[in-house]
């Protein structure tokens, strides 16, 4: 995702009113989530280059 000069933000009105140290609690457990949460394993990829000449 790459960030832009003329975009916008748009915060949740939930978000605007709550507290620093909700906000820090809430961020805590949204990072939970998603470290907890079942992601895909990265799958090594075979090397293209080797080329096998067969005389």
């Amino acid at each position: 995702m790459a960030a832009y000069e003329d975009d916008t933000l748009v915060i949740p009105e939930r978000y605007k009113k709550m507290p620093v140290s909700e906000l820090e609690e809430e961020k805590g457990k949204i990072w939970n989530e998603i470290m907890h949460s079942d992601r895909p394993e990265k799958k090594v990829k075979q090397n293209k280059k080797n080329v096998i000449f067969n005389f």
